[in-house]
């Protein structure tokens, strides 16, 4: 892979072989988007999620980490603030990093000319993937419509852009003590956690997005349960009660007694799922629902996903567009009086 700045060839290294699992992280919220100047035509897009590395990745020279993945660097730091939002309307997508880095020769790289900062940004749904260099810290870049949807991959590095022949920093672990090293062009020099996003191409997820069914043959008749570990919600239910569910759906389609049905089915779900996310958020952050949820929860006036004091049984309430007022008696009622 090959990027020309400045007038400089950049050989890089397969970079998005080091990108591992994932491991949820502290989420970005919206008061985030006056930091990076996003305004009212932007949708934040929720993340990131970050991934937890597979330390086997052995470098050949002391590479800065993030201090729980190595210790080359003991007192220096490298990390990079990233925010993406969407702008209303269309699926085009802003972004803006900033890097920080703190060890003083690599920080003399950069300002020399020996060194970028590099992002690497993959999105698999759209077979989209580029990298981005710069010397100045930040990058802001805007992505067509199209170029990113679904989950994106955001991996950050401090790169060499030319060879650095008997290399040494006094930054290094003791342990490199006396020690230099022969750095070719477009080694990793630093590195932060790979982080992911969820772009959604709507401006509000549809409820069927984020709720959906399905039968299971380990249920018995009579009996649901709600499954987390999919893109959606799942209310499964034994294979018979699937089967009447769905054509008892299919046969009121379209019609009021068709959302009470839905809403018998989904109000009870939805306001456990709520309290479940609620006291372990990280472990479900990863999963495109939960974006999805905490979108439309925003969206109605409620609490984000991982708050402690929410009304959930209001909230569900208002996710499903106040269920009281269609149910079929209800609904007709209010129209004998109107």
């Amino acid at each position: 892979m090959e990027d020309v700045e400045s007038g400089k060839s950049i050989v890089l290294l397969e970079l998005a072989a080091y990108l591992p699992e994932l491991q949820p992280e502290e989420p970005f919220y919206d008061d985030r988007m006056r930091e990076f100047g996003f305004d009212e035509r932007h949708i934040l897009i929720r993340g990131p999620v970050r991934r937890r590395f597979k330390p086997g990745k052995v470098w050949p020279h002391p590479v800065l980490r993030p201090p729980v993945y190595g210790d080359d660097y003991p007192r220096a730091e490298f990390e990079v603030d990233i925010a993406m939002a969407r702008i209303k309307g269309s699926t085009a997508v802003e972004l803006d990093a900033s890097f920080e880095l703190s060890d003083p020769d690599l920080l003399r790289l950069v300002k020399e000319g020996g060194a970028l900062y590099a992002l690497l940004i993959k999105a698999t749904d759209t077979h989209f993937r580029k990298l981005i260099t710069t010397a100045g810290g930040r990058i802001q870049e805007e992505f067509s419509s199209g170029n990113l949807s679904g989950r994106v991959e955001l991996a950050s590095f401090l790169i060499s852009v030319q060879e650095l022949p008997g290399f040494r920093a006094a930054g290094w672990h003791s342990d490199f003590s006396g020690r230099t090293f022969d750095i070719p062009a477009g080694a990793v020099l630093a590195e932060d956690v790979p982080k992911d996003y969820w772009v959604d191409t709507a401006d509000e997820a549809p409820l069927g997005s984020i709720l959906g069914s399905k039968p299971s043959s380990n249920l018995p008749d009579g009996r649901w349960r709600y499954a987390l570990d999919g893109d959606r919600v799942f209310i499964v239910m034994s294979e018979g009660d699937y089967a009447k569910y769905t054509a008892a759906r299919d046969s009121v389609n379209n019609q009021p007694e068709g959302q009470y049905l839905m809403n018998g089915l989904y109000l009870p779900a939805l306001m456990e799922v709520l309290h479940e996310v609620d006291q372990d958020s990280q472990e479900y952050e990863d999963r495109r629902w939960y974006a999805s949820l905490d979108q439309r929860l925003e969206s109605v006036g409620c609490k984000p996903l991982g708050s402690q004091n929410a009304n959930r049984l209001i909230d569900a309430q208002r996710v499903l567009e106040l269920p009281f007022a269609k149910m079929p008696m209800i609904a007709q009622a209010e129209a004998e009086n109107a």
